[in-house]
C-alpha cells in the first residue's frame, strides 16, 4: 500500500469510527479475521492487498485468538494499545485505510445527510 500523507483537511476530518468520546473501541465493532486476529474494524482486513505497516503490527503470532485466554488480553496488549492510542494522539501517522475509511468528509463511505 503507496504511503501518502495525509492533508491538512484529511487531519481535521478524521474520525475514527472505532474510537467513541471516550476513547474507547465503541461505534464500529471489532472485528476477528478469518485467520484469527482481532482487529479494530473490518476494514482493516485486506488480505488481497499489501498490508501496510501500521495494520502489520496486530497481526503478530503473540496477538492470534489461540495465543490469548480472552478477547480483552488482546485489545489490552501494547501493539494494540498503540495503533489505537496512535489513531487518536498522532493521526497523520495513522493507517492509510484508517485515513480512507474514517475522514468525515470524502470517503465513499460516510452517510452523505
Amino acid at each position: 500500500m503507496e504511503n501518502q500523507t495525509p492533508t491538512d483537511q484529511e487531519i481535521q476530518n478524521f474520525q475514527p469510527k472505532c474510537i467513541g468520546p471516550e476513547g474507547r473501541n465503541v461505534g464500529r465493532s471489532i472485528a476477528v479475521s478469518a485467520t484469527g486476529f482481532v482487529l479494530p474494524c473490518c476494514w482493516l482486513d485486506r488480505p488481497s492487498s499489501p498490508m501496510d505497516e501500521k495494520v502489520k503490527t496486530l497481526f503478530d503470532e503473540s496477538l492470534h485468538i489461540d495465543n490469548n485466554d480472552t478477547i480483552d488480553d488482546i485489545i489490552s496488549a501494547e501493539p494494540w494499545q498503540k495503533f489505537m492510542r496512535e489513531l487518536i494522539e498522532k493521526p497523520e501517522d495513522s493507517s492509510p485505510i484508517c485515513l480512507e475509511m474514517c475522514t468525515r468528509d470524502g470517503s465513499r463511505y460516510v452517510k452523505k445527510l
